[in-house]
């Protein structure tokens, strides 16, 4: 073989070796991480020294898992191989992500997907058991002073529908919340609000839900906001009507939510916010408070806002994630609002506030089987 020739193997394999042992060696010098951000997780624990023959069996897959998840450059591979699925073969690399058109991305949650084909359905025994249901929280709730307010928000999947993959197929049938909001209708006096009408002529004037996230954005919820008011006002006819506050809106671009950062690409597919800023807040927190407000938050633990002034009502709201986006609004339209995270009525919560209206807020994709029996006390 001519000197040139050996030369450029050599230099090929001490390559290939290098680039086979690089993740290992990076892996060494790295600090240790336990969390996977992009993943929501812990990361796998280096096994102990085996301690007995069960132990010793289940030492190589324990290393395995290990080593899987502290590889050197493992969170870079991850979002090269999660982009090539994306951006070349135009596939989702998690079943937890859909990747719609135009830049547009949806929560692969089976739910969620299962109505947005119209393929979950309640039978007419469960929509008499959602009605009664509600019914015996709202009488509840009557006997101690409190309206009844039920919000249901539509997904995503819903509202820009037009921007799913052709492998979420709808079919004719309408879907719970269809089911679920026509039956209450007809069937049930319970206070119902369901924001399908109000989201969607939002989106005409403005992009209504975040594309890189299942949520919507501050407009959405500002429209929702607004309609919650307006049935709030409904209820509470001796408090004086109940107005949106006023907003401005500061567009900024930011790295992608919650969607693209599953598979580690916020960066590749960053987000256009359109933020709506109360003007004037009073219902904000003290800057003593914000650290342990946020924490609060963060954990789902309960937490209370509001202006503090008499002439407005109280209430107490049982929610899910999508009434994060709320929550500086309704904040300044109540006294006092305490936020619950929970999908259903918590009757302690409700004696202990005493509040005057009781908002349930329920996110679509969690409008499946009817709720646990309430039974008074």
């Amino acid at each position: 073989m001519p000197p040139r020739s050996k030369r450029w193997s050599q230099i090929t394999v001490a390559t290939f070796f290098a680039l086979l042992w690089l993740p290992l060696g990076i892996a060494i010098v790295q600090p240790d991480t336990m969390l996977s951000a992009s993943e929501k997780r812990a990361l796998s624990e280096l096994p102990g020294r085996p301690r007995d023959a069960a132990s010793l069996a289940a030492l190589p897959a324990a290393l395995d898992r290990y080593f899987d998840d502290h590889v050197g450059l493992r969170s870079d591979l991850i979002r090269a191989w999660a982009w090539l699925h994306i951006e070349l073969l135009g596939v989702s690399p998690s079943k937890s992500l859909i990747v719609g058109r135009d830049g547009w991305f949806f929560f692969g949650d089976d739910d969620a997907v299962a109505q947005a084909r119209g393929l979950a359905r309640l039978s007419t025994a469960e929509l008499r058991e959602w009605a009664r249901q509600l019914e015996l929280r709202r009488s509840w709730l009557q006997e101690r002073g409190a309206a009844y307010l039920v919000v249901f928000v539509p997904n995503k999947h819903r509202i820009y529908a037009e921007h799913l993959p052709d492998s979420v197929p709808r079919t004719s049938e309408g879907s719970t919340l269809d089911q679920l909001a026509e039956y209450l209708s007809k069937n049930s006096d319970v206070a119902v609000l369901d924001l399908r009408v109000e989201l969607a002529q939002a989106k005409t004037h403005l992009r209504a839900y975040h594309k890189t996230d299942t949520h919507w954005n501050d407009h959405g919820a500002y429209a929702g906001y607004a309609a919650i008011l307006r049935g709030a006002s409904e209820l509470l006819r001796e408090q004086a009507p109940l107005r949106p506050v006023p907003v401005r809106r500061v567009d900024r671009t930011t790295p992608g939510l919650g969607l693209p950062r599953i598979v580690g690409l916020s960066r590749a597919y960053p987000e256009l916010s359109h933020d709506l800023v109360v003007a004037n807040p009073r219902a904000s927190v003290p800057p003593h408070r914000r650290a342990a407000h946020r924490e609060r938050a963060e954990r789902q633990l309960p937490f209370a806002l509001g202006t503090g002034d008499p002439q407005q009502p109280t209430a107490v709201m049982f929610r899910d994630s999508f009434a994060n986006a709320l929550v500086p609004y309704l904040s300044e339209s109540f006294s006092r609002i305490v936020y619950i995270w929970s999908r259903d009525v918590d009757r302690r919560a409700v004696e202990v506030e005493r509040p005057s209206l009781v908002i349930h807020e329920i996110a679509e994709r969690f409008l499946g089987p009817p709720p646990r029996e309430f039974g008074g006390r």
